[in-house]
């Protein structure tokens, strides 16, 4: 018997094989394809006290990120005294809008220095917040922030993947969104510590020292094992593969849509001639996007054929539901601690740390079981299947419950969440090759950016529109658009106790009805984990 030698390369370039002769009624040996990253890829992946510096800059990093994320509503009260107004918009819009931008740019350059420019423009953004002399200033810092965070997700997650092989990527990326629940975890009690003690500048100037060992690990300790072709292009290929004019579209259509939902319905009416025109604004430079993305082909901030790939697509989707569902939750179940049942902010944000602790360990769990057994997709599933009955139970809670249901209800949403919450980078981490991951992950962060953005925003509108109804029901006669503009802390100081606990009744069966929202949309997550294809990140594909 003769038989013909077959070479196999890796996935991320072109496969050829020839027919083997074999002999009749012999079965036919399956075809192995190595994944990207196996020992035959010529990547030589670091080792001792460089992989060590190179993880623990990223952990830092990303616990600085999420710090940042949600230190700032414990400095809310103290920017509004101090600059009497404020809104901090601009960090969000910027993260969403440059996300695809953040992608582009990894295929075309260095990680490594990519990532080091990312870390010191977030640097460069918080010292302006920390010496901001006026709100608007403080908003442009805000958004420098926001711009560099889209760079330092995107970097993280990569220089993972070229730290180690597919197969040991799922525990590390665990690590990372661990890393990143401890800052949002340790964020209001941190904020409130230094707000007490120093001044809430130190809220923004405590990431200029973490900052700077995370630049002094990564400049130290990464070198980029598997260099880009793109790298060593001209630098004015370089700009013409970047879609300037794509890249400077998406900030103002997201900063539209964003408006459209926080405004419409509440603010304005949706007839408002403010409400339509931003709608055909919007409407327009999406359009535009399309235009330019499907007219430069492989030059464009968003290749066409990456978003027609149905393992983006359902990883996007997936994000944006979980995300989606954590921040409607933590947003709703604020309003319920500190406005149904009374408690201060401080401890209404203690109360969200079992959803947070939830999120943590199950991460972990999840992450250790991708890199036991391979396969990503049954931990997405149980997301699926866990997250909408935690969110379901979480719609049932009044104002008469003890205290432990809600925080078992969030630490079982939270674990629920968790355990598939990495799904989407573990699965495109297999099966996307290595050039395409920066580009996958842009898609991916910008779904999970949105989804929290979007259906928070979304959200107010039902909870106004029960709001009304609700109060209405349980306190007949009630002004309802005088308590619905006074607020909370003002109607229990001014509501007189007869008539406190019906319009408290009605506030809290607004936020039960409105976390039907939130139950939906996690139930939804499965129309993504369903287009995610099954493939192993630890055995080889036949």
């Amino acid at each position: 018997m003769s038989t013909e030698t077959v070479s196999i390369r890796p996935v991320d370039q072109q496969i050829m094989a020839a027919e083997a002769t074999v002999t009749p009624g012999q079965p036919r040996e399956a075809l192995e394809v190595l994944e990207p990253g196996q020992p035959t890829d010529n990547v030589v992946y670091p080792t001792g006290i460089k992989l060590t510096m190179a993880m623990l800059s990223v952990m830092t990093a990303c616990f600085i990120h999420g710090l940042d994320l949600t230190i700032v509503a414990a400095a809310v009260p103290s920017l509004t005294n101090h600059f009497k107004t404020i809104e901090d918009i601009g960090c969000g819009i910027m993260f969403a809008a440059f996300t695809f931008s953040a992608g582009k740019i990894y295929t075309l350059s260095s990680v490594k220095i990519v990532y080091l420019i990312s870390i010191i423009l977030f640097e460069v953004g918080s010292l302006m917040c920390t010496v901001a002399p006026t709100s608007w200033f403080f908003i442009f810092g805000r958004a420098v922030a926001g711009t560099a965070a889209a760079g330092m997700g995107a970097g993280a997650m990569l220089i993972i993947a070229q730290c180690f092989p597919v197969h040991r990527r799922p525990i590390w990326f665990a690590v990372m969104a661990t890393s990143q629940a401890v800052g949002l975890v340790s964020a209001p009690m941190v904020g409130g510590a230094l707000i007490d003690w120093i001044s809430w500048r130190a809220c923004f100037g405590i990431n200029l020292p973490l900052g700077v060992a995370v630049v002094a690990m990564i400049a130290w300790g990464f070198t980029d094992p598997a260099q880009n072709e793109s790298i060593a292009l001209p630098w004015k290929e370089k700009v013409k593969r970047m879609d300037l004019l794509g890249s400077f579209v998406v900030i103002p259509s997201v900063t539209c849509l964003l408006l459209i939902l926080q405004w419409g319905g509440i603010r304005y009416g949706w007839g408002n001639p403010r409400i339509i025109a931003l709608i055909v604004v919007c409407a327009v430079l999406c359009l535009v996007f399309c235009w330019l993305q499907y007219r430069l082909q492989e030059k464009a901030v968003l290749p066409p054929r990456i978003v027609k790939n149905r393992n983006v697509l359902g990883a996007a989707w997936f994000s944006a539901c979980t995300n989606g569902t954590l921040a409607m939750t933590e947003y709703y179940m604020a309003i319920y601690f500190q406005g149904v049942r009374g408690y201060s902010a401080s401890k209404s944000g203690i109360f969200i740390v079992p959803m947070l602790v939830g999120l943590m360990v199950a991460s972990l769990l999840g992450g250790a079981g991708t890199q036991k057994f391979g396969y990503t997709n049954p931990f997405m599933l149980a997301t699926c299947l866990l997250g909408p009955v935690a969110s379901g139970l979480l719609s049932t809670v009044d104002l008469d419950d003890k205290l432990v249901k809600p925080l078992c209800y969030l630490g079982f949403l939270g674990f629920g969440i968790g355990v598939g919450n990495l799904g989407p980078g573990n699965a495109l981490s297999a099966i996307l090759p290595l050039k395409d991951l920066p580009l996958g992950m842009a898609v991916t962060g910008f779904g999970g950016g949105m989804g929290s953005s979007l259906f928070v925003a979304a959200s107010a509108s039902l909870f106004q529109n029960r709001l009304g109804k609700e109060l209405s029901k349980s306190a007949p006669g009630a002004n309802v658009p005088t308590i619905g503009e006074a607020g909370l802390s003002a109607i229990r100081s001014e509501v007189g106790a007869d008539r406190l606990r019906e319009i408290l009744l009605g506030y809290g069966e607004a936020v039960s009805q409105t976390l039907y929202m939130p139950t939906a949309l996690i139930a939804s997550s499965i129309i993504g984990a369903v287009c995610i294809q099954w493939q192993s990140a630890k055995k080889k594909q036949s």
